[in-house]
């Protein structure tokens, strides 16, 4: 069972909103435990590459991202398999016709054999826009427990991802940092936007482009996705679909936000990244805002569209959680741990950022080799 849900007061990310929905999650099935998928209300199809009719939309999404690929200093080696990756690629329309979502596959990827931090390799989700660009390392893999730099048309900054008990590139900082504490990974963005926006337009979450495997009866889910709408308003929930996905306001979500004057900003590897919202103004002037307290203000669509992420602050969103274990590929529910892969189709979860527009901030992959057999087995 995978459950993927916007995070509530007290609990972290990809945790289950309640004892209540976990228990009806768990009790849909008759054997072992189902998969859960929390995403975006999108009224949508899958699209071959080939019957996309919009010939500008296609160059703007394929041939350009393509040009781009062929410029890294990484595409040497992967140029073939990116080709292949293109030429498979599916597309979600949503629901304005120029808007299109594109996720990279596993024919894009190195063997597994050349993966510094197998099992899992971290990469850059290339289709989404042919600006979004990781500068160091290209097509990947990215590092783990190293920061590094990005950008995209939308946001420029620097990633950090740490997974407990992982190959590590930075295995001494990684021991410091879940040193003492439950939680099994982390994941923050530090940078800047490039245009002001709403903090209620900013979102997080997953995306996938195949229906999800093994799920309980539709009418089990849609009683928990009711609860999770009640008690995070801006999430956006469908499950039973063809592309699964769960969409909620990144502020809403984040276990800490803080935004510095440039230069005053923290250091992202430290061990404790302390919450500042005060350049918000508003409720927040104070900065005497719990981060309970701005979870439920922020996640409101409501509320948060009052607030604004300016051009000029350097923003930091931490992001961690104990129940999914990226190193096996299952959640753990303390008694036991259950399997994601097959129940994901073989396709990666993310750390990701984006508008409701269809823009994107940031869009990471985080792969396991049990995904490969899983897709293809």
């Amino acid at each position: 069972m995978f459950v993927v849900v916007p995070s509530v007061p007290g609990m972290d990310w990809w945790s289950v909103p309640g004892v209540s929905a976990m228990v009806m999650l768990f009790m849909s099935t008759r054997c072992g435990f189902a998969c859960v998928a929390l995403w975006g209300h999108l009224d949508s199809r899958i699209v071959p590459i080939e019957e996309v009719n919009d010939e500008e939309s296609t160059q703007t999404s394929v041939v350009k991202n393509a040009a781009f690929i062929r410029q890294s200093k990484t595409a040497t080696s992967f140029q073939g398999l990116i080709s292949r990756s293109i030429r498979t690629t599916s597309f979600q329309r949503m629901s304005e016709e120029k808007d299109l979502i594109v996720v990279r596959d596993s024919y894009s990827l190195p063997e597994v054999t050349t993966w510094p931090n197998r099992p899992i390799f971290i990469c850059m989700n290339t289709p989404i826009s042919p600006s979004f660009k990781v500068p160091d390392y290209g097509l990947g893999p990215c590092p783990l427990g190293v920061p590094f730099q990005f950008s995209s048309e939308l946001f420029e900054g620097t990633c950090l991802i740490r997974v407990k008990g992982s190959n590590s590139d930075n295995p001494e900082g990684d021991s410091e940092y879940f040193s003492g504490k439950k939680r099994i990974f982390q994941s923050v963005v530090q940078g800047r936007f490039k245009e002001d926006v709403r903090v209620s337009d900013v979102l997080t979450g997953h995306e996938f482009v195949r229906p999800l495997k093994n799920l309980p009866h539709p009418w089990v889910l849609k009683t928990a996705s009711n609860f999770i709408s009640k008690v995070a308003p801006g999430s956006n929930v469908v499950i039973h679909t063809d592309q699964p996905k769960v969409e909620a306001i990144l502020a809403g979500t984040s276990q800490v936000i803080r935004g510095d004057e440039p230069g005053n900003e923290p250091n992202i590897t430290t061990c404790n990244i302390q919450e500042d919202c005060s350049v918000l103004g508003g409720t927040f002037a104070k900065g005497d805002v719990s981060i309970s307290r701005r979870k439920r203000l922020l996640s409101n669509p409501e509320r948060s569209k009052k607030y604004m992420f300016d051009t000029e602050t350097t923003y930091t969103f931490e992001f961690y959680q104990n129940l999914f274990d990226a190193m096996t590929y299952s959640l753990d529910i303390g008694f036991t741990k259950i399997g994601c892969s097959r129940v994901l189709d073989g396709q990666p979860i993310q750390w990701l950022g984006k508008m409701r527009d269809g823009r994107y901030l940031w869009s990471f992959q985080i792969w396991h080799e049990k995904l490969l057999t899983a897709q293809h087995g």
